[in-house]
């Protein structure tokens, strides 16, 4: 177990130093030479290449409603009736596997088209289908006396919305992070790490930004007008990505 916490250790550490450097270090070397406090502040967005605050601004918004609804669609399946074994299991090793599988197809697709632009295009249409059909699952389970029976339908089919949710979400990681790695190629050699490191934070902090937010959402919005909040979040990248620069695209 050692040897392989190590290595994992230094993939970590090689990730987040260059970010660190340039949040901690940079600021200080900067003022050191004369600069001023407005221009040492405005340094970071000096460092931004053709195509990076367009990117950043994907990255930040692209899992918001995927976020949301898959915190809060599997307590409405354990409020409904499904057990907490078997949700467990559908919830963790099924969602894993089903991740890894979209990952591993994004893969196979972008390392044949080598695009992800186009790959996003049609990936956020089907994820926005699916997360639709979830919402209106959903909207039928929020009924009075709604309970999801053993060996139903509808039991299966909220199982296969969890799933298909869950592999389309590793499809769309796989591109978007392909994505982040071609725009920080475009920024000088020096700075591509740093670069790279600092879309990965705001990718972070947008899964983050949801994923905590969500049951605050739903208890005072309610589960209706929560969902279909998050169903628009959802439909926000598929028009953002009409406005990619040339650089990106």
């Amino acid at each position: 177990m050692r040897g392989k916490l190590l290595p994992l250790a230094g993939l970590y550490l090689v990730q987040g130093l260059p970010y660190g450097l340039q949040s901690g270090l940079l600021p200080v070397l900067l003022r050191a030479r004369g600069l001023s406090l407005t221009h040492v502040g405005l340094a970071k967005d000096l460092l931004a290449v053709p195509g990076t605050l367009w990117t950043a601004g994907f990255v930040l918004t692209y899992k918001l409603g995927e976020q949301g609804a898959g915190s809060l669609f599997p307590l409405l399946l354990l409020d409904r009736g499904v057990s907490t074994p078997e949700l467990g299991l559908w919830n963790s090793v099924g969602a894993v596997a089903c991740s890894i599988a979209g990952s591993s197809l994004g893969g196979a697709l972008l390392a044949r088209h080598r695009q992800p632009l186009p790959l996003l295009k049609s990936v956020l249409r089907f994820r926005l289908g699916g997360l639709a059909c979830q919402t209106v699952l959903l909207f039928h389970l929020d009924t009075p006396g709604a309970r999801l029976g053993p060996s139903t339908v509808l039991r299966g089919a909220a199982l296969l919305s969890l799933c298909l949710q869950h592999f389309l979400g590793g499809l769309v990681t796989t591109a978007t992070f392909t994505l982040m790695m071609s725009c920080s190629q475009l920024a000088p050699g020096a700075l591509q790490a740093t670069h790279y490191s600092l879309l990965a934070t705001l990718e972070l902090l947008g899964k983050l930004l949801l994923g905590t937010m969500a049951g605050a959402l739903a208890d005072g919005l309610g589960l209706h007008l929560c969902f279909s909040l998050l169903l628009a979040l959802s439909a926000m990248p598929i028009v953002y990505l009409g406005l990619a620069p040339s650089t990106v695209a």
